[in-house]
């Protein structure tokens, strides 16, 4: 199946398409949230900093929690359809006068709310020159930014809005460094919504109707260079009975989305003997590393990690400043859970056919 060519609304009209959009949504910019206040929602280092930004930024964005890693300092972040700049003002605090931050929207209006302010924000914080960057323009198509040259991409519940999310992907592959992250919250499913249904620009409007069949998302992002997609936290979506009506059986939940660009990650953990150590220096994370929604890694403790996680910890990646790794790959022991096709497999004397006759096997 064409995972691409299933969820693509455009080929290239991608401007027009998130016009579409914007006509569409409902002129409450709440009523299409669909993240939420939850513990964990909005990072503890950011909650001080959202009184530095302005009212109206806040009182028209469309999203309530922000998807917003730890050590941001210094780091070159892009905020992919920011809207009216909310958390791109919240990232410009968080990466400090040494960092950057691209805001990329597609919709001229909310764009200009964000940079109706820019200059009251950059004095608000302290800063001699600006450090923001707003720029009207698609997702799809990010071709003002240089290859290799971001350390995080963020976006708040807007990848469902794509109208070609394979080209999406592709382009947050394409301008992230090596070792960086695509970090993110959206609304994903439980299966994928029929195309009737989600043909309708109202529908993707609502933030319900772009949804991606979870595993599907992880088909191409695994294809096109993502090797190890990780789901940090997990909300319920809320959907009122009208809206459920409208996808009958389906379930959608809030996702919070961690992908490293290493080529040193699998498409499957594996392992090389390595082990990690968080020194528990993270403010929002003194006793713990939160890693996806399974796995923690308590501070000061030595971890067995697969090569997935190792990364986290080499040079080049932002979280080796907390994360040291013991071992190298010099030897390969397999799949880090230990490969039960191959373990469990019976001896050549015990393979038999239906009619209790030995089986002729060969691998030529």
């Amino acid at each position: 199946m064409d995972y691409r060519a299933y969820y693509r609304k455009a080929d290239g009209e991608y401007q027009a398409y998130y016009d579409a959009i914007a006509k569409a949504q409902d002129p409450d910019p709440q009523a299409t949230a669909r993240t939420r206040n939850a513990e964990g929602a909005l990072p503890g280092e950011a909650q001080d900093k959202l009184f530095n930004v302005s009212a109206e930024i806040k009182n028209t964005f469309h999203e309530f929690g922000a998807p917003l890693p730890p050590l941001l300092e210094g780091c070159t972040v892009v905020d992919l359809c920011c809207g009216s700049g909310r958390d791109t003002y919240l990232a410009a605090q968080l990466v400090g006068p040494a960092g950057k931050v691209i805001g990329v929207e597609p919709n001229a209006e909310r764009l200009a709310i964000a940079e109706k302010y820019r200059n009251k924000e950059i004095k608000q914080f302290g800063y001699d020159t600006c450090n923001v960057e707003l720029v009207q323009g698609t997702p799809e198509d990010l071709s003002f930014i240089v290859d290799g040259s971001v350390d995080v991409v963020i976006s708040n519940c807007t990848f469902n809005l794509s109208p070609d999310k394979g080209a999406y992907i592709a382009e947050v592959k394409r301008i992230l460094k090596p070792q960086g992250e695509w970090y993110f919250t959206d609304v994903f499913t439980d299966r994928r919504i029929p195309q009737e249904t989600s043909d309708k620009v109202e529908n993707v409007a609502m933030r319900l109707g772009g949804a991606v069949f979870v595993e599907d998302f992880r088909r191409m992002a695994q294809e096109l260079g993502f090797h190890d997609p990780r789901y940090v936290m997990t909300w319920k979506t809320p959907v009122s009975d009208e809206e459920a009506a409208v996808y009958p059986d389906v379930a959608f939940a809030t996702i919070t989305c961690r992908l490293i660009n290493s080529d040193l990650t699998s498409d499957h953990c594996e392992d090389y003997g390595e082990e990690i150590v968080y020194d528990g220096s993270l403010p929002d994370y003194p006793e713990f590393f939160l890693y996806d929604k399974d796995i923690k890694f308590p501070a000061g403790q030595t971890c067995h990690v697969c090569d997935n996680v190792s990364v986290l910890g080499l040079e080049g990646c932002r979280y080796a400043k907390v994360i040291s790794v013991k071992g190298d790959r010099s030897v390969h022991y397999g799949d880090i859970h230990g490969d039960h096709i191959i373990k469990c497999a019976p001896d050549w004397e015990g393979v038999v056919d239906e009619d209790d006759q030995p089986i002729q096997v060969s691998c030529c």
